[in-house]
């Protein structure tokens, strides 16, 4: 059999030419008319904007809302129903800014948006295409509604489609802010959960799939499921407009937010939520700003993009490698995981060339020079957060194994412990900087002369919740040692022996950048042997015990510390999910504990119950 043969459509399994809708069939069985009851209309509507979600989740055009047997005349199935048609145009008016926004981004990959009309004319419309003259329609038509629980169902969807449409035309311009008409999107939300109507059983057998079969790819057969809960549904606008209203507030956010993807409310971001963002950090300006901003928290003189030439060919190639990173910010978490394996090489570039500036600065600025390697350690910094990043969206991904966990949490400890030295080392300078304001009379020379391991009097929130980090994975990484060392954490045999390929698999793009010390399988397996050494059990859940209890105390500092800035602040939703993790795992270990005194054995479960990164242990109960 040839190929054109086995691609013709009569190959396909699932290809019923004689089953398939057409419009002819369905007039004839009365599926669509030239006319529709209000409630019926209603649930037409809602099963449009259900379909309109699926599209942006990466489903086809015509097996979403474009299989709504309407849309496929519209003068002569939708124009006869002005509601309908005022709704349909304010709707492909949506479509069609969506679509432009997801293209112009370019952060989509396929299982993301597939942006193939299959030859559906989404520029049509049924009365106009012209927002403004949409909008003024929509209005009109609300006030000829009565005022019945069907006539404010039918006013809620046309006003929040319209204020829907307004909010991605003023994304797309770039407004800064929430604009009112997508900060009033979800109070219709609530309301047209509040105002259903009950439609008749026959309502949606207007959206058959079966019409636009003939346009897909021959293939086995392939069905998208449609929403069925209404409540579900809504849930999922709720969180779409939220990631829309994040994008108008990226403005205001530091490239570190950004570059992890600012737009995250519960799940991962849809598409447009993240093309939208995307689009809005493009702007022309914005990127030099953000890392100028960034630089001036590493104490980096702005007065030396006058007198130093270097600076420039170096804030331009970073600008580069910044720019490749805020893309991958807003793409989907499969695709930044694979291409944040490829920048690191960059990085060590970069460092090299940040190293060789600050030594111009020291030359041009001499005592006046604030802190003494600015640029090298904004790009460590930089560096070891995209590598934390890298790790633990292997996580969200649940791409590692129950036995990988420790490994995972040792080198990140590492990390954690790499960010709060040079970190530490930093607010020190800048503590330095401050006392010698106050004391005039004392030699500017001696500012960064301070003794080795002194730590800053008073750091910054951010700084704080990395210690706690740092303390948490710490205690994660002693209590599975412990764990796997008594055998409680039942491992297969494989995963034992299959650990040191794991580690290069999982660490190997980490050797393209110098570190102080580059982490290898064997200084892990030392580091586990002195976990798991044959001294008293309870050594080892002592310390994973204090490690957590230093954790919960560094959380403690954060809710004492007044007043904070925008750049070290940090999200009360990120203190309380690591708070639980803590909770949860310190009472694993006094679970255990109490157990291994009592000499009973035990059993338990490791799962990111509370936190997206960290795991949390729980003994099971009865074992």
């Amino acid at each position: 059999m040839s190929a054109i043969e086995i691609m013709h459509p009569h190959m396909d399994s699932g290809f019923k030419n004689c089953d398939d809708m057409s419009l002819d069939k369905a007039v004839e069985a009365g599926i669509i008319g030239r006319s529709l009851e209000l409630p019926d209309l209603v649930a037409i509507w809602d099963h449009m904007l259900m379909y309109y979600l699926m599209w942006l989740e990466g489903h086809t055009i015509v097996q979403t809302f474009f299989c709504c047997l309407h849309l496929h005349e519209l003068q002569k199935y939708v124009s006869p129903m002005p509601l309908f048609g005022a709704f349909v145009d304010a709707f492909l008016v949506v479509c069609r800014l969506a679509r432009k926004s997801v293209i112009g981004a370019g952060v989509f990959d396929d299982e993301d948006f597939l942006p193939n009309l299959f030859n559906v004319d989404l520029e049509a419309s049924v009365y106009s295409s012209s927002p403004s003259e949409v909008e003024e329609r929509i209005t009109q038509e609300c006030k000829k509604l009565e005022a019945s629980q069907a006539g404010v169902a039918a006013a809620s969807r046309l006003h929040f489609i319209s204020a829907y449409m307004t909010s991605l035309i003023q994304l797309e311009t770039g407004t800064r802010g929430t604009s009112e008409e997508l900060a009033s999107c979800p109070g219709l939300v609530e309301l047209m959960r509040k105002n259903k109507v009950t439609a008749s059983p026959d309502a949606l057998r207007c959206f058959d799939p079966s019409i636009n079969r003939k346009l897909l790819v021959p293939g086995p057969p392939h069905e998208v499921h449609p929403l069925e809960d209404q409540n579900v549904v809504l849930d999922h606008w709720v969180s779409h407009l939220e990631e829309l209203r994040l994008c108008g507030s990226l403005f205001d956010k530091p490239m570190s937010e950004l570059i992890k993807g600012a737009v995250t409310y519960k799940d991962e971001s849809n598409v447009l939520s993240r093309s939208v963002a995307q689009l809005c950090v493009q702007e022309p300006g914005f990127l030099r700003k953000l890392m100028l901003e960034a630089l001036s928290q590493f104490e980096f003189p702005l007065e030396a993009l006058e007198h130093c030439k270097a600076t420039e060919t170096l804030l331009e190639r970073c600008e580069s490698l910044m720019a490749h990173l805020l893309r991958l910010g807003h793409a989907n978490r499969a695709r930044r995981f694979r291409r944040l394996a490829h920048v690191f090489a960059d990085f060590n570039v970069l460092q090299h060339e940040a190293y060789q500036l600050d030594e111009d600065l020291k030359e041009t600025f001499g005592a006046n020079l604030k802190y003494t390697r600015p640029c090298w350690m904004w790009i460590m910094e930089q560096c070891l957060q995209t590598m934390l990043n890298k790790l633990f969206l292997g996580f969200e991904l649940d791409l590692y194994d129950v036995s990988e966990f420790q490994m995972i949490y040792w080198y990140a400890d590492y990390l954690y412990g790499l960010r709060v030295y040079n970190l530490n080392e930093l607010y020190v300078a800048k503590e330095q900087a401050c006392n010698d304001k106050k004391k005039k009379g004392r030699n500017p020379s001696t500012r960064n002369a301070g003794p080795q391991g002194r730590r800053a009097a008073n750091p910054p929130r951010c700084f704080l919740l990395l210690e706690a980090m740092q303390n948490t994975v710490r205690g994660l990484f002693r209590l599975l040692a412990f764990c796997t060392r008594e055998e409680i954490l039942k491992l297969p045999p494989m995963a034992a022996e299959g650990l040191a390929q794991r580690f290069v698999l999982r660490f190997r793009c980490f050797e393209h950048f110098r570190l102080p010390h580059l982490p290898s399988f064997r200084d892990f397996q030392q580091s586990s042997a002195s976990a798991q050494a044959p001294v008293k059990n309870r050594v080892v859940l002592e310390a994973a015990q204090s490690s957590f209890s230093e954790a919960n105390q560094a959380l403690e500092k954060i809710a004492a510390v007044k007043g904070s800035t925008a750049a070290d602040d940090v999200s009360p939703e990120s203190i309380k999910a690591l708070k639980r993790v803590i909770v949860a795992n310190q009472l694993a270990a006094s679970q255990l504990h109490q157990r291994l005194l009592g000499g009973t054995t035990s059993s338990l479960t490791v799962a990111t119950t509370h936190h997206k990164h960290l795991v949390s242990v729980q003994v099971v109960a009865g074992s």
